[in-house]
């Protein structure tokens, strides 16, 4: 046996499990694995304004919780899990890139990443949940200003308040 073919059957199974690894990273930093099947927003669905995007918002954190303003104008307002509210931030992140993507292009990939994040936050899966996600988009006037925050959040299927926080509640 030559020391070439020696060492290239070790190195084998080190060399696939080093590409396999980078494949993995890359396909999951790029949220390029397809969410079929799961939740697409509808327009059924309990949301808050289109003025209800970054630009309005003040800095939101991941578990805190909010109530829809009285009207389709309104900010959202930061209330305490503990009391009913409408809805609560579980997944905030940067949309990548330097224009300002359609809101097709929004859509498609804050669904990827933030169904992604929803079971790990829930403890459930989606299709098992009373709860479901959606997400509030940086706006263009904040987008212009460099903030591509996007905000993923939870709210009850039937739209009922939510008591308590939702991380980790299996619901």
């Amino acid at each position: 046996m030559s020391q070439r073919s020696f060492a290239s059957r070790t190195a084998r199974p080190a060399l696939i499990l080093g590409v396999s690894a980078t494949i993995l990273s890359l396909g999951l930093s790029a949220c390029s694995v397809s969410m079929s099947g799961t939740r697409k927003p509808s327009k059924d669905s309990r949301t808050p304004a289109a003025s209800a995007t970054a630009d309005t918002q003040t800095q939101s954190h991941i578990g805190e919780c909010f109530q829809y303003g009285p009207n389709e104008d309104s900010d959202v307002t930061k209330v305490d899990c503990n009391q009913p509210h409408d809805g609560e931030y579980f997944h905030i992140f940067d949309f990548a890139g330097t224009t300002l993507p359609s809101d097709d292009e929004f859509d498609e990939e804050s669904d990827e990443i933030c169904g992604l994040i929803f079971e790990h936050y829930v403890g459930k899966p989606l299709a098992d949940s009373t709860l479901d996600y959606d997400w509030f988009p940086p706006g263009p006037q904040t987008w212009a200003k460099g903030d591509h925050t996007v905000q993923c959040y939870v709210f009850a299927k039937d739209n009922s308040k939510l008591t308590g926080s939702a991380r980790n509640s299996n619901m």
